[in-house]
């Protein structure tokens, strides 16, 4: 059984990151009579790219790394990634949110500024909105609940699948959204939509965690990975 990872975003964290919906361009079909056969419509899996991951001298870096390399088990197993973009509309890196992050580094506390007994509080909440009328799968324009026009060229998440805004518009009192690619799921109303985009794929670096340490103690690592599609399969009986 396919195990799902969690990304040691604050460990092992990037100083370069790459994300990109993975349109693959195909060659022209082209007839002699130079007419030219449509293509059609093509699904794009998401790419993450982790890339300028130092380590310096770093005993729990060095352990947290070679211990994710060996649950990944090359691409065998899935790995959740709370994608750190710091021009996204929330997540753990992001600028438009970063002082509300800011504020409770160690969580939130209860009422009575309490903590935990481990010393950490409830998570910082991240924004989303949710769908306002129901949509099926491969429909590439949703409507949300929001008050302020989300931006274009921004990443969401919808049950922990990817997306791009490629358009947005205001009508009516709600928000209409152009996504990139097509909804991988239908989305009845109701549907949350997370403004701090979640994503869930494997290990795609061809030998991960093969860089070497400069006298065995400095290094820097890359790791890419592509989303996990399998997903939608569905079993029957």
């Amino acid at each position: 059984m396919t195990v799902l990872l969690e990304y040691p975003l604050r460990v092992l964290t990037p100083s370069n990151v790459g994300v990109v919906p993975l349109y693959r361009n195909r060659s022209p079909h082209d007839a002699t009579n130079g007419m030219r056969r449509s293509l059609g419509f093509s699904g794009a899996a998401f790419k993450v790219v982790m890339d300028g991951i130092r380590i310096s001298h770093d005993l729990d870096k060095v352990r947290t790394l070679r211990a994710l390399i060996a649950n990944l088990e090359g691409d065998r197993n899935l790995i959740r990634i709370r994608i750190p973009d710091l021009y996204g509309l929330d997540g753990p890196l992001a600028m438009a949110t970063k002082a509300a992050r800011k504020a409770w580094p160690d969580g939130v506390p209860f009422a009575t500024d309490a903590m935990y007994a481990t010393g950490v509080g409830h998570a910082v909440p991240t924004l989303e909105v949710v769908t306002v009328s129901s949509v099926t799968a491969t429909e590439n324009h949703i409507f949300v609940a929001s008050s302020q026009e989300l931006p274009a060229g921004v990443v969401i998440s919808i049950d922990e699948f990817c997306y791009m805004i490629a358009g947005s518009w205001l009508e009516g009192g709600v928000n209409r959204l152009k996504l990139s690619p097509g909804l991988r799921l239908d989305a009845p109303a109701g549907t949350v939509v997370s403004l701090a985009p979640v994503f869930v794929g494997v290990c795609t670096t061809d030998i991960p965690g093969d860089g070497v340490f400069r006298n065995a103690k400095h290094g820097t690592f890359t790791l890419e990975f592509e989303e996990d599609l399998t997903r939608l399969a569905k079993d029957f009986d």
